[in-house]
């Protein structure tokens, strides 16, 4: 029987194209299409002129021409931007000048101390120190009669490190060394007790022709010039009105006559006279760096116009603090805060302080003071101070965002005149002329007024306001880009547009 071979069927089955497959690409790429055509009328209606003619542009040259001119408009805009956004944060100020002539003005306070900060009589009491004798048991001795920032102590004056090492010694530094070595040791209950008192000092004293009396000073110590007495201080009479003046010229001023008492005066007091020092309610008064020196013998007329500086706070460059209304601040001016951050580094490179500043910077005596016997501690003191006034410090302490200066104007006569002094006298003596010599040599008088109350006030101002800054952005996004509030908005809704394009696509 003949074998028939049939073909075997291929089970391979042939699938027909899905239709469903091309119907999504169609549908995609006509979404394109129609996201392309939207975005492309959105550039052409773009508030960007730019932006819209490069849209608009039908050949290729046109539209690199745009994206060009685009391309530089945003590099200009961005650079100016950046240098105004680099000037902005460097918070630059502005200083305005204003005169004012109010109708009344508040008296300062004054402070008078007397050049001479202990009296002779008490200078056997610096013996009995070094003989380890309680210092308070001193009574008054019969001594001989004499006549009379950064800042730098008083030592500095009289010898320093280049004087140890040369051995060339001002004349009078031994007795110098000596009695500042020991000043230095009392207290300053003591310091008080030994120099120049309110009721010897202040002979006579009225304000607005009024008499003044002695609980109206306050009383002040001075490493330099002992006891000083401040007229009208601030925490001792609040009562703003009674130091009120409504008139210029001496019949609303201060006149005091004063006894400097120069048979009292130390040796090495050099000078006789007072201090006077006219200075805001709130500041502390600066002895040692600010002030007139008033000659006994004359009368001294100071002249007084007021000028007030207002500083801006941080940000701003001078960065100022109110010192005297800040409860964060251990101190209360300026200056004293600077006098603690320099016996910072004194103690930190000598192991020790120097004298004159240790009273409100070391009130327990936990540090050791310099000994102005030893070369070592002294060079060390004037290497610190030289190395600080070359290379400046890291001091945090910042100016006073309010001070108020009084610009003074003096003027001088011989007082009192031997007519006053000899009134009503018919036969004058050699007596008489003495007793006249020796009240000049001794007394002064003062007269503090106002001159004016036109007051110039120097006020720190933004030289941009925060409110600038969006003027300014916008000015220079409508030059380059003739952008607006409006456009941002519009830009904003085409990318919103495109990525709901994307995700849509996706």
């Amino acid at each position: 029987m003949k074998r028939v071979n049939y073909p075997r069927k291929n089970n391979t089955h042939i699938h027909a194209p899905d239709k469903s497959d091309g119907s999504n690409n169609k549908n995609n790429s006509k979404n394109e299409k129609l996201a392309n055509k939207k975005l492309k009328a959105k550039f052409q209606n773009s508030s960007i002129y730019a932006v819209a003619q490069m849209a608009h542009s039908k050949n290729l040259f046109g539209k690199i021409l745009w994206t060009l001119i685009l391309t530089t408009a945003l590099m200009g805009c961005c650079y100016y931007i950046y240098r105004f956004m680099d000037l902005y944060f460097t918070y630059p100020i502005k200083v305005t000048l204003e005169k004012e002539e109010p109708s009344s003005v508040t008296f300062p306070s004054v402070t008078f101390c007397n050049m001479n900060r202990m009296k002779i009589e008490f200078e056997h009491c610096l013996a009995s120190l070094s003989n380890l004798q309680i210092p308070f048991e001193c009574r008054p001795g019969f001594g001989p009669f004499f006549p009379p920032g950064l800042t730098l102590p008083e030592r500095r004056n009289i010898f320093s490190c280049n004087s140890y090492l040369s051995g060339k010694e001002p004349k009078g530094v031994n007795s110098f060394t000596e009695f500042f070595d020991k000043y230095s040791k009392f207290s300053v209950q003591f310091r008080r007790k030994y120099g120049h008192q309110l009721r010897d000092f202040i002979q006579n004293c009225s304000f607005k022709g009024k008499p003044f009396k002695e609980w109206q000073f306050k009383m002040s110590l001075s490493f330099r010039y002992g006891n000083c007495f401040t007229f009208n201080p601030y925490s001792e009479i609040p009562t703003e009105e009674e130091f009120n003046i409504r008139s210029e010229g001496r019949n609303g001023g201060l006149e005091l006559i004063m006894n400097v008492e120069p048979h009292q005066y130390l040796p090495i007091s050099h000078t006789v006279g007072v201090k006077v020092i006219v200075h805001n309610s709130r500041e502390d008064s600066i002895p040692e760096e600010n002030g007139i020196t008033v000659m006994p013998g004359y009368e001294t007329d100071i002249q007084l116009q007021q000028n007030m500086i207002r500083r801006l706070p941080v940000p701003y460059k001078d960065g100022c603090v109110s010192y005297e209304n800040s409860n964060d601040l251990s101190w209360k001016s300026q200056r004293a805060c600077m006098q603690a951050c320099v016996q910072e580094y004194n103690f930190a490179k000598c192991g020790c302080i120097e004298n004159e500043f240790q009273d409100n910077l070391n009130p327990e005596g936990s540090r050791r003071q310099c000994d102005l016997k030893n070369s070592s501690d002294i060079c060390c003191l004037d290497s610190v101070l030289n190395h600080l006034a070359t290379h400046g410090t890291n001091c945090s302490c910042p100016l006073s965002c309010e001070a108020t200066i009084f610009t003074t104007h003096t003027t001088m006569a011989t007082w009192p005149s031997s007519a006053s002094f000899f009134k009503g006298k018919s036969n004058i003596s050699n007596e008489d002329w003495i007793s006249l010599r020796n009240y000049r040599a001794s007394h002064a008088k003062v007269n503090i007024f106002f001159s004016t109350f036109e007051k110039t006030v120097y006020e720190q101002k933004p030289h941009f306001l925060q409110s600038e800054i969006f003027s300014h952005l916008g000015g220079e996004l409508g030059l380059w880009l003739g952008l607006s509030i409006v456009a941002v908005f519009e830009f904003g809704e085409v990318l919103l547009f495109f990525a709901n394009s994307v995700l849509f696509r996706s």
